[in-house]
């Protein structure tokens, strides 16, 4: 890949969560989502929001990816303690203006809660990650990926026919030598009507080869 291809952009922390509670809800099926009663008089029984369940678990996966080192983050870390009695109350102060890469390590001893990785001796703040890693370690699902089992006798034949002829980009067939042999063949028990067998021979072949754009074998 070349580097001025290369994905740069940096997600926050809550962005990535944001893609991974996406996908994390979409492979999750209908029965799953179904959120039950409340029990009656017991609030405290009721489960989240799916959209609550979703985030949760995406913020679970990444950062056990984190703390495995499948995916990296930076952040701006300050080891400078604060004041915690004066205002902003916080325990660490001065953090870098620069952010830095995070170790594994650090993130499995490190205590992550409200954006922020505190350690015992520092802490890390306005964390990052790289939209191209989480984008390919939680893929959007596709189309393509959802298996299909549906066929018909039909798309059977037109699949028989592409072996047979043996049909690439390259190797495109006469048209007429594909409905000859559409008509030879049977679709539960009845023969292929000429405009089928028509139908079927230009649904084999590109598009350009109609209009003498590709290459014809014979």
């Amino acid at each position: 890949m070349a580097l001025e291809k290369l994905d740069r952009q940096q997600w926050r922390f809550e962005e990535a969560v944001d893609h991974v509670a996406e996908i994390v809800r979409a492979e999750k099926s209908v029965a799953e989502e179904k959120v039950p009663e409340p029990a009656y008089g017991a609030p405290w029984l009721q489960e989240p929001p799916p959209t609550d369940r979703a985030r949760a678990m995406a913020r679970n996966e990444l950062l056990v990816a984190l703390r495995d080192g499948d995916l990296h983050a930076t952040g701006r870390l300050s080891t400078t303690r604060a004041n915690r009695v004066l205002p902003p109350h916080t325990e660490w102060t001065l953090h870098s203006g620069h952010s830095e890469p995070i170790s594994p390590a650090q993130w499995r001893s490190g205590e992550f809660r409200t954006g922020s990785l505190r350690l015992i001796d520092g802490e890390f703040i306005d964390i990052r990650v790289p939209r191209f890693m989480v984008r390919v370690i939680w893929p959007q699902p596709t189309s393509s990926s959802v298996q299909v089992d549906y066929t018909t006798p039909y798309l059977d034949l037109l699949r028989a026919a592409i072996a047979h002829f043996g049909i690439t980009e390259e190797k495109q067939p006469k048209k007429d030598n594909l409905v000859d042999w559409f008509r030879e063949h049977q679709v539960e028990g009845e023969a292929l009507s000429e405009n089928l067998a028509s139908a079927m021979a230009t649904l084999v072949r590109l598009p350009s080869s109609q209009r003498g754009g590709a290459k014809r074998m014979w």
